[in-house]
């Protein structure tokens, strides 16, 4: 393993452990196509909260964990963001620190502690960040004052702010806007000398090395970006386990016993319904009298692999748990989810047959969700 492979499993771990104390006190947990936290809204807790598309638009008196398709917080936060998406806007201030990462990030609000940001395109705004900045991207614009350090690798790099600090930049292109005041030195690598717009200052001393490396640089922005995205993946895995094995704890439960008692039988039956029912579904579209039923059948298969899916960490955590307490009955708590759900993850960095482990669990979970589903359907009768 290479020491930046090694580096990089190191800050993945640590990401996802560093998530487990969170679970000791409060929280909340908010998932679907749009989960949102309205304007009126006040939390005293951490807000862990993932979908299709993100708003949070409350006050926020804790960590704010998120990660979306598009992500947009208006309301202020107190202590960290973290958070992944498409598209991440950030337009209130934050207490504390900012890690983020999407193909475009837009901060506009005050940051208290230091900002770790990767992205395609990044502008970096609003009122100051009391810390360092750590940003890796295609095209970086930094506009906010920052009272710390600026470590930057990325195409196009624009700096037009005062920096209280030492500037290091690994780019293509670097150009000083006209509000340009950098306290410390200034060490950059790229293709071409700076451009220095009028009225752009540099105090310290300033080194430059011709020849940018922006393999290195990219490699560097591809890193951070990838990290926050696991990160985020993990955490939306989390959410919706979160959201099933507590929402739905009676469901739950019923589904580990399910599971526990013929593991062997409900991984057929998954495999047989994972198999077949994609298929059952595409015949009966391809008739005009079946196209209802096969959209039916379609749907329901959807709707049982998604529950597969989010349940398969409750399931593993679960059984995991028990073996490791050497307890007599299987729970359904914060703590087993949470285990569950950090096993999965790691065991799915595992390189070609880390898939396997989650997936046998995943396909076991779902002959057991299809049974307690035909069983209910029978019952109707």
């Amino acid at each position: 393993m290479t020491h930046a492979h090694s580096r990089f499993l190191s800050l993945m771990v640590a990401s996802v452990l560093l998530c487990a104390p969170a679970f000791v006190s409060a929280a909340e947990f908010r998932s679907g196509d749009q989960p949102s936290l309205s304007a009126n809204e006040v939390l005293a807790e951490d807000l862990y909260i993932a979908g299709g598309n993100v708003t949070v638009a409350g006050q926020v008196n804790g960590d704010l964990i998120t990660a979306g398709g598009n992500v947009i917080v208006r309301g202020s936060v107190s202590a960290d963001v973290t958070g992944s998406g498409g598209t991440v806007m950030l337009l209130s201030d934050v207490g504390d620190d900012v890690r983020v990462g999407g193909g475009t990030v837009i901060l506009q609000g005050a940051v208290g502690g230091d900002v770790l940001i990767a992205g395609g395109q990044l502008n970096l705004g609003g009122a100051g960040i009391a810390g360092d900045v750590v940003a890796g991207g295609g095209v970086i614009h930094l506009d906010a004052p920052v009272a710390g350090d600026v470590r930057i690798g990325g195409g196009q790099v624009v700096i037009n702010a005062p920096i209280a600090g030492n500037v290091q930049v690994h780019a293509d292109q670097l150009t000083l806007g006209s509000q340009a005041d950098i306290q410390g030195t200034l060490n950059y690598t790229a293709s071409q000398v700076v451009t220095m717009e009028e009225g752009a200052v540099v105090r310290g001393e300033t080194h430059f090395e011709q020849g940018a490396d922006v393999r290195e640089a990219a490699r560097s922005g591809l890193l951070a970006f990838f990290s926050l995205f696991l990160a985020a993946k993990f955490l939306m895995l989390l959410c919706g386990a979160f959201v099933i094995g507590l929402g739905f704890r009676g469901y739950a439960k019923k589904l580990v016993q399910a599971v526990v008692a013929q593991p062997l039988k409900e991984l057929g039956r998954g495999a047989l319904v994972a198999l077949l029912a994609p298929l059952a579904s595409i015949v009966l579209l391809c008739t005009v009298i079946g196209i209802p039923l096969g959209a039916i059948s379609l749907f329901g298969f959807i709707a049982l692999w998604i529950t597969a899916l989010l349940t398969a960490p409750v399931v593993l955590g679960s059984v995991l748990f028990r073996w490791m307490m050497k307890g007599k009955a299987y729970e359904v708590s914060w703590k087993t989810i949470l285990l569950g759900s950090i096993v999965s993850f790691l065991v799915g960095l595992i390189p070609f047959v880390g898939w396997i482990l989650p997936c046998a669990v995943m396909l076991i979970t779902l002959g057991a969700s299809f049974k307690i589903a035909w069983d209910t359907v029978k019952s109707w009768r």
